[in-house]
């Protein structure tokens, strides 16, 4: 009988064993799970307190720049081309850090884009479809309107405003055509700028 209980205890020391191996292993697939939720970082991103940076280079062709994944926002802009190729710099955060005007006309922003023209130029018209500004907060099915400002020396430009209904994608809803707001404007110069999202339909015309 010692000899029986023995033999079961060793046969149930090399179950738990296997169980925890088992569990071990199914780690990193759940972690995998969860870091999906969020948007993926952009090449040679720079990510601080308050806000992540990225420098994109706008071209002739109409294309799209990589938003910088701060706060469980990400994803991309696609913009028409540009007459100049011009850099621009772009700051991404969840708060005001830079005492913007509320461009909207109710509520407050979900999402800042600091914009950071290294000179001027003039956008074209067309977009590419595809892509846009995602999150987990942004809710597939409801609408969300883009309002956006450009500061040149003492010359204010407001990019004429729109709404997007977002969709559903991987890490949450998407809210596709924001970069309609630059379709034919001009930049004079060197600038700085922010598109601001709001919750809800706040403009009649869409992106």
């Amino acid at each position: 009988m010692k000899k029986l209980y023995v033999v079961l205890a060793l046969a149930a020391a090399c179950t738990m064993a296997s169980c925890a191996q088992r569990e071990s292993a199914a780690l990193p697939a759940a972690m995998t799970v969860r870091a999906a939720t969020a948007p993926p970082q952009c090449t040679h991103q720079r990510t601080k307190g308050k806000y992540a940076q990225i420098e994109a280079r706008l071209k002739n062709r109409a294309g799209s720049f990589c938003v910088p994944a701060f706060g469980g926002f990400g994803g991309t802009v696609e913009y028409p081309g540009v007459k100049r190729p011009v850099k621009l710099v772009l700051r991404s955060s969840t708060e005001n850090i830079y005492d913007e005007p509320l461009l909207g006309s109710s509520g407050a922003p979900i999402f800042y884009l600091n914009l950071h023209f290294l000179a001027g130029t003039h956008f074209h018209t067309k977009l590419k479809s595809g892509g846009g500004l995602t999150s987990a907060t942004i809710q597939a099915g409801q609408p969300y309107s883009a309002f956006g400002i450009v500061a040149v020396g003492h010359l204010v430009l407001r990019f004429p405003p729109c709404y997007a209904v977002a969709t559903q994608g991987p890490y949450g809803g998407i809210l596709p055509g924001i970069g309609q707001l630059f379709s034919d404007t001009t930049i004079t110069g060197a600038g700085y700028g922010v598109i601001e999202i709001y919750p809800g339909m706040q403009v009649s015309q869409g992106c």
